[in-house]
């Protein structure tokens, strides 16, 4: 935490001192406050700041990959198959072991992707439910979000 309240000082005298006042001008500051930080992680004792920064950023591009690959795939089915072809389904997904905070996100995540919508948690939070738009496999349904949305919400929050 002391970390992020540094780059956020920085960033806050950045803006101060520079000539004009913007969201563009506070993020530049940020962004210096950032380097700042992580070059200077081992004095500051900031390696789990800088990592998980940085995991977070991957996780978002990631996000925004599977976001577009996603609507070109609904855009697809929608567009050019049958719709005797498609094998809509609920299927549950394991989040046991996950944080509260971290199933919201991944359900957010899920619900956010076109073709998927988190339907329900489980009363005990072992297990949310999804409806997919094409669920002829659920086991690489379950294994593509295993591989990309689990995997990076748990590079950044652990």
């Amino acid at each position: 935490m002391k970390s992020f309240l540094l780059n956020l000082g920085i960033a806050l005298i950045w803006l101060l001192l520079s000539q004009e006042t913007s969201a563009v001008t506070f993020a530049i500051g940020f962004l210096i406050g950032f380097v700042f930080v992580a070059a200077f992680r081992a004095v500051l004792g900031s390696e789990h700041y800088v990592r998980n920064s940085l995991a977070f950023v991957r996780f978002v591009l990631v996000f925004m990959r599977e976001f577009l690959v996603a609507n070109v795939k609904v855009a697809w089915t929608v567009l050019a198959r049958r719709r005797t072809a498609l094998h809509p389904n609920f299927i549950t997904y394991d989040v046991a072991g996950l944080t509260p905070f971290e199933i919201l996100l991944l359900s957010y995540c899920i619900s956010l992707t076109p073709g998927t919508t988190t339907v329900q948690v489980s009363d005990d939070f072992q297990t949310l439910i999804v409806h997919a738009l094409d669920a002829d496999a659920p086991d690489a349904i379950r294994a593509d979000i295993d591989r990309t949305l689990k995997r990076g919400i748990l590079s950044f929050t652990r």
